[in-house]
Protein backbone atom coordinates (compact mmCIF):
# COMPACT_ATOMS: atom_id res chain seq x y z
CA UNK A 1 0.00 0.00 0.00
CA UNK A 2 1.38 3.41 -0.96
CA UNK A 3 0.17 6.93 -0.26
CA UNK A 4 0.13 9.41 -3.15
CA UNK A 5 -0.55 13.13 -3.54
CA UNK A 6 -2.01 14.52 -6.75
CA UNK A 7 0.15 17.34 -8.13
CA UNK A 8 -2.84 19.05 -9.73
CA UNK A 9 -5.59 19.07 -7.07
CA UNK A 10 -3.35 18.26 -4.02
CA UNK A 11 -5.62 15.42 -2.81
CA UNK A 12 -3.88 12.63 -0.86
CA UNK A 13 -5.03 9.03 -1.27
CA UNK A 14 -3.82 5.46 -0.79
CA UNK A 15 -3.58 2.94 -3.59
CA UNK A 16 -2.25 -0.59 -3.98
CA UNK A 17 -3.15 -0.88 -7.64
CA UNK A 18 -0.25 -1.70 -9.95
CA UNK A 19 -1.86 -0.53 -13.16
CA UNK A 20 -4.42 2.22 -12.63
CA UNK A 21 -2.64 4.95 -10.69
CA UNK A 22 -4.89 7.96 -11.12
CA UNK A 23 -6.23 10.57 -8.73
CA UNK A 24 -9.77 9.58 -7.67
CA UNK A 25 -10.78 13.27 -7.64
CA UNK A 26 -9.52 14.71 -10.93
CA UNK A 27 -8.27 11.49 -12.68
CA UNK A 28 -4.82 13.00 -13.23
CA UNK A 29 -1.76 10.74 -13.55
CA UNK A 30 0.61 13.39 -12.15
CA UNK A 31 1.23 11.92 -8.70
CA UNK A 32 3.83 12.28 -5.97
CA UNK A 33 4.72 9.33 -3.72
CA UNK A 34 4.20 10.50 -0.11
CA UNK A 35 4.89 7.28 1.78
CA UNK A 36 5.11 3.55 1.22
CA UNK A 37 6.49 1.61 -1.67
CA UNK A 38 5.38 1.43 -5.28
CA UNK A 39 4.32 -2.15 -6.07
CA UNK A 40 6.29 -3.59 -8.97
CA UNK A 41 5.71 -6.57 -11.22
CA UNK A 42 8.17 -9.24 -12.26
CA UNK A 43 11.57 -8.29 -13.57
CA UNK A 44 12.10 -8.40 -17.32
CA UNK A 45 14.51 -11.28 -16.99
CA UNK A 46 12.10 -13.59 -15.14
CA UNK A 47 10.43 -16.30 -17.17
CA UNK A 48 6.70 -16.82 -16.90
CA UNK A 49 6.57 -19.96 -19.04
CA UNK A 50 7.89 -23.47 -18.87
CA UNK A 51 9.90 -24.99 -21.67
CA UNK A 52 9.28 -28.61 -22.60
Amino acid sequence: MAKFRCLECKKEFESDSKTDRKCPECRSRCLELVSGEIPRGKSWSSKSYSAR
